[in-house]
């Protein structure tokens, strides 16, 4: 009696230990359809089971994450997922390619005689290509803003920029107005000032007409557009090495152009006094992707951004965090608040996933992202600091039209640290003291660039 007792508990420790049957946390639902030619089967099992989907051996991690890639095949994909103790099928259906008519090329219209277009949103994009995505944003311009429009091209309409020049803006953000032509603006008078932090230009105009600003390593360059003017256009530039910088109409009708100049610091402790801002990334009803693991994007970037702010509060920055809890934020409303709090650096914070088409891709480590060339140089150092710290690998340093760094008035950039659907990637991000050099390795990057700057 004594043996069999001994047998029985053994045995319903071993089975406890393996019971738990698979989780599937990618495809979310047993019935979905992909439109791609291969995707994944990401999740987590008992390691000491043997996992096969249609009879293939899935290698697993010795946390028992895996991502497993599959091909699709056009129709119905079935899949059975086995463990020894159970079956699970998910059925993948990959739509029939559509016959596309027409020759794929856009139609580009050029008007018999130019009509005038007023904006009609805030922060309209006005873009260097007929393209509603990429790096092709110019500048975002407030409504009422009037334009000579010349033709149209993919639901654009291509805009006159002074005497020779273009550019776009899309038809949902503008309406026509009844005017043969605009007028161009007088310059009243344009003026430089600075005071111990910031550089500005304010030019003074008869009406509101187009700008840009581009920043670079040696200031920022300013042109308005249909002036009354050489070739049609004004130019100016704020000389200094950028770190954060504004463009508006103020309610005078007075174009205002501000740039931060980089800060003096303390080369004992660069990040006293430094504002920083911490996105992390998603919350609330945005989960994000979904790790191996079952762990939530969310709740990881939260850590991992609560774990910095303490760190830097430490270390003397002031900081602000866009979210504290599990709750949404929009993206538009996470730039609104930083720029409100003043910040000197903006970090969001993320962990990453692949589409579909990319499913076979060995995807691991770290990458970083800016958009505007002033945060480009920090995006790169903080690549660099989070791969010496945590091991991972460097995947180096991208532009990106992502929204949170986009309409940024501070140094911004997009942090991916790991691959939430890389079983060692997952495993590592989610275990406290990995979360630690991750930090450690943000903070080493953030004084190494603002040592730079002295």
């Amino acid at each position: 009696m004594k043996k069999i007792s001994i047998f029985l508990i053994f045995a319903l420790l071993f089975l406890g230990d393996i019971s738990n049957g698979v989780q599937i946390v990618y495809p979310r639902k047993p019935l979905v359809t992909i439109n791609s030619d291969k995707t994944f089967f990401v999740g987590n099992e008992n390691k000491n089971r043997i996992l096969k989907i249609n009879n293939e051996i899935v290698n697993l991690h010795p946390s028992g994450g895996f991502k497993h890639v599959v091909k699709l095949n056009y129709g119905q994909n079935i899949f059975v997922i086995d463990n020894g103790g159970e079956k699970q099928t998910y059925i993948i259906n990959r739509p029939q390619p559509k016959n596309v008519s027409g020759s794929g090329v856009s139609i580009k219209t050029n008007y018999d005689k130019p009509i005038v277009i007023s904006l009609v949103k805030e922060n309209t994009p006005l873009r260097s290509t007929p393209v509603d995505s990429g790096l092709n944003r110019l500048q975002h311009l407030p409504s009422g803003l009037e334009f000579v429009a010349l033709g149209e091209e993919r639901g654009f309409y291509r805009v006159k920029l002074g005497r020779d020049g273009f550019g776009f803006i899309a038809k949902d953000f503008a309406v026509k107005v009844d005017k043969d032509d605009t007028e161009s603006a007088n310059v009243c008078y344009n003026i430089h000032k600075h005071n111990e932090r910031e550089k500005f230009v304010e030019i003074s105009l008869d009406k509101k007409v187009p700008y840009t600003v581009t920043d670079n390593n040696s200031g920022l360059d300013i042109v308005v557009y249909n002036v009354e003017h050489q070739f049609d256009y004004l130019q100016e530039h704020i000389s200094g090495k950028p770190f954060g910088y504004s463009s508006y109409y103020n309610d005078d009708g007075v174009l205002v152009v501000s740039m931060k100049e980089f800060p003096k610091v303390n080369p004992q402790k660069p990040l006293e006094n430094i504002k920083i801002s911490i996105g992390a990334g998603h919350g609330g009803s945005e989960a994000g992707a979904i790790g191996c693991l079952g762990t939530k994007e969310k709740d990881v970037n939260l850590e991992i951004a609560q774990n910095l702010k303490n760190k830097l509060v430490a270390l003397g920055a002031n900081v602000f965090m866009t979210r504290e809890d599990d709750s949404y934020v929009g993206l538009n409303e996470r730039v609104e608040k930083s720029n409100y709090f003043d910040a000197d650096i903006f970090l969001s914070i993320h962990n990453n996933s692949l589409p579909d088409s990319l499913a076979d891709k060995d995807a691991s480590g770290t990458e970083t992202y800016y958009f505007y060339p002033q945060s480009k140089e920090l995006a790169k150092i903080l690549a660099e600091s989070i791969s010496q710290k945590t091991g991972f690998k460097n995947n180096g340093t991208k532009g990106q039209s992502f929204a949170v760094v986009r309409n940024t008035q501070s140094i911004a950039v997009l942090i991916e640290i790991g691959y939430m659907i890389n079983p060692d990637d997952n495993y590592k991000i989610i275990t406290k003291n990995f979360q630690d050099k991750i930090t450690d390795g943000i903070i080493d990057g953030l004084e190494r660039y603002l040592k730079n700057g002295i």
